[in-house]
């Protein structure tokens, strides 16, 4: 049902670690089928991350290098992180991918009942756009035609994506653009990868609630 992919940079390692011992203790129910780590740094960091970290679910777990993706990167970590999260949900054949940040801890058990709706909506609402993403909204209005006033829940990581959606996306800004979704992505600057996201599900099935619950069921506690 739901896939995980974390992106890290080197320096996040420790964290990722324990991440990786909060995902084995916790997300045995979610049915994963991969476990993907995209590292946003130099290649050889690939080679300092063990999965054995992640327990019993190891051999779940793939290292992919930036590269695997494309050659262009940006000196912005927080841009290339945004557009890597889209595309390692690309490569999921699973119907869900959770996005995380290497600083995503689990501290409790993550369950199906709890996460979906009888209707199979992910119960994390939907949550109004924040005036300082007011470029970002108005970059994806104008990509896909359509009104965005509220973009897919919980606002930040753990994420949802549909798999499928996130590919066909990717084909759509590709083709319209004249780009590679990569480089076309990181050109914007300010477009965040929520936000893209919501504006093509709007664009295919006319609102949110085609995937996500209007009702939020997922607390998160984020601490810096």
């Amino acid at each position: 049902m739901i896939d995980i992919c974390t992106v890290v940079f080197e320096e996040e390692l420790p964290i990722l670690r324990l991440q990786a011992q909060s995902i084995d203790l916790y997300c045995q129910d979610i049915g994963i089928n991969s476990i993907y780590v995209i590292v946003n740094d130099s290649l050889n960091v690939v080679k300092k991350i063990d999965v054995a970290w992640w327990g019993s679910l190891k051999d779940r777990v793939t290292i992919i290098p930036r590269s695997a993706f494309g050659s262009h990167w940006v000196d912005n970590g927080w841009v290339s992180q945004q557009v890597l999260k889209l595309l390692g949900s690309s490569i999921s054949y699973n119907t869900y991918t959770m996005v995380l940040d290497a600083k995503t801890i689990f501290v409790k058990e993550l369950l199906l009942n709890e996460l979906f709706n009888d209707q199979q909506q992910l119960c994390v609402g939907h949550i109004e756009i924040q005036e300082v993403f007011n470029p970002s909204k108005q970059i994806v209005e104008s990509l896909f035609q359509v009104k965005l006033d509220k973009q897919a829940g919980p606002g930040g990581v753990p994420y949802f994506f549909h798999n499928n959606t996130v590919r066909e996306m990717i084909v759509q800004v590709s083709a319209t653009t004249n780009l590679s979704f990569p480089v076309w992505f990181q050109q914007q600057g300010m477009l965040t990868e929520f936000l893209l996201y919501s504006g093509f599900v709007v664009y295919e099935h006319g609102k949110l609630d085609k995937f996500y619950s209007t009702y939020s069921n997922f607390l998160i506690d984020r601490k810096s």
